[in-house]
């Protein structure tokens, strides 16, 4: 049996009662937050310019576009959804396998909304999808992001594809075909983190992934064939974007939920620069800095965070890129108080730019030999009166080991939409996604993600 035969067979066996509750709880946070960040995503220029693309080039009637409740084409919907959800980059993480929710969530609604999927259906396709891509994940990451490979366009195009073979109710051979075909669209690069002018393809890429998950679903439904051996085969996935393949990563498949390893973001941002976020608003929750009254900082981490170099980068070329750097983000949230996107839009103003470049930034051998399991960071601040204010985080927020409340991600949920509708539409939203399995058909929960004045259903 192939790896393709082996993890179709799972996805079609899975069902609810086989997933331990707080997987199914995570695969529900997913989806609400996926969808929250999406519509944070929609009020952005780039998130609007998504839209117009693909009513006006891919329309259509089956699926909903976020944020403006606009109809489109499946492929179209998938694409303009994961770019969205991408733009803030405040959808989630998984150490593994990098940022997986933004090409997942967007093609299991799109497709479920279009096939009449169930809650069931969703959120089967969901832990399937992240215990397949994990595991994938954790055999080629290295090597992809040494070759300068984006995982969201290329193990976001099989997982999505999967998703959506599953929301689609595929029966065994149109799903194998599915991913296979899928995993011939698999492409993208990160180039972006180093380009120095505008560049839209960091969030681009999830729509890339998503669409072409779509694009394979079509294919498959139409009778094309995908080769069997397209992951483990000798020329497949793993030898092409990997060193190999190694089959007891898949051993444990139905008895480790992959899941269970995701992080979520409470700020905007590199997922590597949020433990000096917290640092900061640790340091602040004593009372506020006077941000001109400081003369130095010395910010001590784990290796990773300070690698390559846009990761420290003082003085990024564009907006594109300052939220990947650990400096800039610092100063913005030393300023701010906070790493939303509306702080994010004072990144270059001139007291933010001296204090991101009065940042040492340093790696810490105590925190960098607790990675990745602890991802802390040290930050002291030196004041012009001689006092200095410093704190500790041995983890940073959000991470399976310090999750974040049910409280706090229905408030960042709030937080992202309080400009598009009512308190009331979002506690629906929530409430919709907190009783996914009870949800039949799914269309509904996304025809709801409209704004107030768009809104049409």
């Amino acid at each position: 049996m192939t790896l393709l035969e082996q993890i179709t067979d799972y996805t079609l066996d899975l069902h609810l009662e086989d997933i331990p509750d707080e997987a199914l709880d995570l695969a529900k946070t997913i989806v609400l937050d996926s969808i929250g960040t999406g519509l944070g995503g929609f009020q952005s220029d780039l998130g609007a310019k998504a839209v117009r693309y693909a009513t006006a080039m891919m329309p259509g009637d089956e699926a909903t576009l976020l944020g403006s409740g606009e109809r489109a084409s499946l492929e179209g919907a998938a694409f303009a959804n994961g770019v969205m959800v991408k733009i803030l980059g405040m959808d989630d993480s998984h150490r593994s396998a990098g940022h997986i929710a933004s090409q997942v969530v967007p093609v299991a609604l799109a497709v479920g909304e279009a096939y009449g999927a169930s809650g069931e259906d969703l959120l089967a396709a969901v832990v399937a999808a992240y215990d397949f891509v994990v595991r994938v994940g954790r055999q080629v990451r290295p090597m992809q992001r040494a070759r300068g490979l984006d995982l969201k366009g290329t193990l976001g195009a099989i997982s999505a594809a999967l998703a959506a073979a599953r929301c689609a109710r595929f029966g065994r051979q149109d799903m194998i075909n599915t991913v296979s075909l899928a995993a011939d669209l698999a492409s993208g690069t990160e180039q972006y983190v180093y380009e120095g002018g505008p560049c839209d393809t960091k969030d681009l890429i999830a729509g890339f992934a998503s669409r072409n998950a779509v694009f394979a679903l079509r294919l498959a439904e139409a009778g094309f064939d995908g080769p069997r051996g397209a992951l483990d085969g000798e020329y497949g996935f793993f030898s092409a974007f990997g060193d190999g393949f190694d089959p007891a990563t898949f051993d444990d498949l139905g008895e480790d939920f992959a899941i269970l390893g995701t992080g979520f973001k409470p700020h905007g941002g590199c997922r590597h620069t949020h433990q000096a976020i917290d640092a900061v608003q640790a340091i602040q929750a004593d009372g506020r800095l006077d941000i001109n009254e400081i003369e130095s900082i010395r910010l001590a981490t784990y290796g990773y965070a300070t690698r390559p170099i846009f990761r420290v980068d003082p003085n990024p070329a564009s907006r594109e890129v300052a939220g990947l750097s650990i400096r800039v983000s610092t100063a913005v949230a030393l300023k701010q108080g906070a790493a939303w996107r509306h702080d994010f839009a004072h990144w270059d103003d001139s007291d933010v730019r001296r204090l991101r470049n009065l940042i040492d930034v340093q790696v810490d051998s105590e925190i960098e030999a607790r990675y990745p399991e602890l991802n802390g960071c040290r930050l002291q601040v030196n004041l012009a009166d001689g006092t200095m204010r410093e704190s500790y985080i041995p983890n940073m927020k959000g991470e399976p080991e310090f999750r974040m409340t049910d409280g706090e991600m229905r408030e960042k949920f709030h937080m992202l939409t309080r400009d598009l509708f009512p308190q009331e539409r979002a506690d629906e939203i929530y409430r919709l996604c907190n009783n996914l399995e009870s949800l039949d058909p799914i269309g509904g929960l996304i025809q709801l993600c409209a704004a107030a004045e768009l809104m049409t259903v």
